[in-house]
């Protein structure tokens, strides 16, 4: 909606940037700003809404509302479409595109809401003018998006035509686990960076990617407008009512200013270990016009160290923060080291990170003086703060499971005897007498106890009976919610931890505990082990290595044992393809069954060493079983495109999230999982059949997938007895070609 001189407009954002856009735009000059769940309303005069296009580093999209009304029925959709001027906004001869979404109304595709505008926006040329404007997808006059609220529907001009992040300074690079470059300019805003670059700081990133953070932060320092550098592209230019005269006075200005800006830059660092990265980074950096002020070196952080006389400023990084539980393990190290570089050589500085675990920023040995909520994708993300001084050292507390175990001796005379010890006992022998039953009979020697069947004893149990050493028992506490009374959780996990000697008759030693304890005014974590010592077990006659202390899991998920035993049934005196393999064990498995070749596919060094332990142990050919390191995304992508060889079998097993080069920005298995399954389908035999599982709770199958093959839920046939108690803990499905 609009008046003489002011509009009525939307700005969309990423999550959790909503009140940083709103502060945005409202010293851009908009008025009355209210942050919305995806984005920020505000009102604004032409020359305030050029300046929000032209100078936003937070928003995505800027939108221009022309219809806010109610629908009586579906079809005012369109006739309500039809009463607008549209010739105030395009020519008759011109070209558009509709965009659309929610729903209501009995709408509810997104492709049928836009044909439905479609039409009104043609009907209205009909009747008014002897030509009408032609639908173009891909370069269209004027983009028009329409949203619909249960029969509330907004009608807006996108007038910028693509997200804001793309500043226009990469050009088809890629770089994994990129952040995305509004994302970024939010976090350096929120870590202050402002302020400290006017006072003549440095901004260093010893993580820098492909330097996302590095041209952000000589953007906001040289006062550069963000949409500068394509403000010739912006889809504003093509609207009827744009005033070329004052836009173009803008983008002069903000040519001035940058200029001006750029006299007093201050000094900006970046270091990575990847070379690739920082050739990308050197790319975006020339493409920004910042190559005098930026300058990248390649070397880990292990190596960290300054190589210049810099001004006390500011530390940034976006480090990573592991795929596969093993993996947030080996992360905690670099963590450690990246404290120790800060706490060495940053003294005085200032530092923020963004962590997708918070857990993993225990590990830096530093307090935090502030967190920030981020999002990162699909992904829930802190930004902690710290000031690097002497007083916010800390170090990080390094109990093992072998260590905790001990501590039990403590609680077992005042906690073994209590009513809810003995309560969670009972639980537990109860269990065990169906349990150790059905294990005997089946021949499994590594099952889960108990998990949760008590709220309040929130821990999961897993017994193992090793080859070498007999048996132990694996214990995971989950963390409890903030609602609930940690002084109580930690009682109640004291108790749990006092009877299970007794109940399962071992001695305390070889019982491993992995807890997450915080301690008051901030999370700390336990960290685990380092004693590389491995044991072996037996599942479905194979013999697969665990490790109980070095790693959050033990390198098997014991709910998919008869996923795996049904890939090894699939997979007799045929070939298998193993995706997101992680140490291998339904490859092993296969092989053992008499498949006649494997080849497994996983990021992880560590797993694939791990995976190559599994085949040792069962004396399994490596010439006919293979492992390959590599980005699954990407290279499934690539064989698709031209298999090499194709399989009988398939197993695909993805983690719910994981960067890749090849996706926006990260994996989301349930946004993905269709182009992957497609893809994978490509590399199957005829005849072949493909087994799909995941973990991810609210998982639904693509309705696109299931019409295009012939796909058949397995998920009750393949939860074992033991977990048949938490039903949802994975799914799986068998998918082969129709017909």
């Amino acid at each position: 909606m609009t008046t003489a001189d002011q509009f009525t407009c939307f700005a969309t954002t990423a999550e959790g940037l909503n009140e940083l856009c709103r502060e945005e735009l409202i010293s851009l000059g908009a008025t009355d700003a209210k942050a919305q769940p995806r984005g920020v309303t505000f009102i604004a005069d032409i020359e305030t809404l050029y300046r929000c296009c032209l100078w936003s580093r937070t928003a995505n999209r800027i939108f221009l509302t022309i219809l806010e009304t109610k629908l009586e029925n579906q079809e005012a959709l369109t006739t309500e479409v039809a009463k607008i001027d549209w010739q105030q906004h395009m020519d008759a001869f011109g070209s558009f595109s509709v965009s659309f979404s929610g729903k209501g109304m009995g709408i509810d595709h997104t492709h049928y809401g836009a044909l439905k505008i479609k039409d009104g926006i043609v009907d209205y040329f009909r009747e008014h003018c002897d030509d009408r404007p032609i639908v173009d997808k891909k370069n269209p006059q004027l983009r028009v998006h329409g949203h619909l609220n249960r029969n509330q529907l907004t009608l807006s001009i996108d007038l910028i035509g693509y997200s804001l992040h793309q500043r226009g300074y990469r050009q088809g690079q890629q770089v994994t686990a990129p952040l995305k470059e509004n994302v970024a300019a939010a976090i350096l805003l929120r870590a202050g960076w402002s302020e400290i670059a006017k006072q003549g700081g440095v901004l260093y990133d010893p993580m820098c990617g492909s330097g996302t953070f590095l041209v952000e932060a000589a953007m906001i320092a040289s006062d550069l407008a963000p949409g500068l550098i394509k403000a010739d592209e912006m889809q504003l230019n093509f609207w009827k009512q744009h005033d070329k005269a004052l836009w173009k006075q803008l983008v002069e200005e903000a040519e001035r200013r940058e200029e001006e800006g750029l006299r007093n830059l201050p000094d900006i660092y970046g270091s990575d270990a990847s070379h690739k990265s920082l050739d990308i980074a050197e790319e975006a950096i020339a493409s920004a016009g910042y190559s005098d002020s930026i300058e990248v070196k390649q070397m880990t952080v292990e190596q960290g160290r300054r190589w210049g006389d810099w001004q006390p400023g500011l530390v940034i990084c976006n480090p990573p923060y592991g795929e596969r539980l093993g993996e947030i393990d080996e992360v905690k190290h670099l963590y450690a080291e990246l404290g120790d570089y800060l706490k060495n050589e940053f003294n005085g500085w200032q530092a923020a990170l963004l962590t997708c675990n918070p857990e993993l920023g225990m590990y830096l040995g530093l307090k935090a003086k502030r967190s920030h909520n981020f999002a990162n994708g699909p992904l829930s993300c802190k930004l902690l703060r710290f000031d690097i001084t002497e007083e916010a050292h800390r170090e990080p507390t390094l109990k093992g499971g072998m260590e905790l175990a001990s501590q039990v001796q403590e609680f077992l005379p005042q906690m073994a005897e209590s009513d809810g010890a003995q309560m969670v006992a009972n639980r537990i022998r109860k269990n065990l007498k169906t349990l150790r039953k059905w294990a005997n009979k089946n021949k499994v020697y590594a099952y889960r106890v108990y998990d949760a069947d008590m709220p309040e004893y929130a821990v999961a149990i897993d017994y193992y009976h090793t080859i070498e050493e007999g048996e132990w028992l694996v214990v995971n506490e989950y963390a409890p919610p903030k609602s609930v009374d940690r002084g109580k959780s930690k009682n109640r996990l004291y108790q749990v931890m006092s009877v299970l000697p007794e109940v399962f008759e071992i001695s305390a030693d070889k019982i491993i505990f992995k807890v997450r304890e915080r301690q008051k005014g901030a999370s700390q974590y336990e960290r685990m082990d380092e004693q590389k010592e491995f044991f072996t077990i037996i599942e479905n006659g194979t013999k697969l290595r665990v490790n109980f202390t070095d790693y959050l899991d033990t390198g098997l998920f014991l709910d998919h044992r008869d996923v795996r035993a049904k890939v090894a049934e699939l997979s007799q005196g045929k070939s298998l393809l193993n995706l997101f393999c992680y140490t291998a064990t339904a490859s092993a498995e296969a092989a053992m069954a008499g498949a006649k070749s494997s080849l497994s596919v996983d990021m992880s060094k560590t797993y694939l060493f791990w995976a190559q332990h599994n085949f040792w142990a069962n004396k399994i050919d490596e010439q006919k079983h293979q492992v390959e390191r590599a980005d699954v995304i990407a290279w499934l992508a690539e064989q698709a495109e031209a298999p090499k060889q194709k399989f009988d079998v398939i197993f695909i097993d993805p983690p719910s999230f994981s960067s890749s080069k090849k996706m926006e920005g990260v994996l989301d298995i349930q946004r993905d999982h269709g182009w992957m399954i497609r893809k994978a389908m490509q590399l199957l035999n005829p005849g072949g059949v493909m087994v799909f599982s995941n973990n991810l709770r609210k998982f639904k199958m693509d309705e696109l997938v299931e019409m295009q093959f012939d796909v058949k839920d397995i998920t009750a046939a393949t939860m074992p007895q033991d977990f048949k108690r938490n039903s949802k803990i994975h799914q799986a499905w068998l998918i082969s070609a129709r017909g």
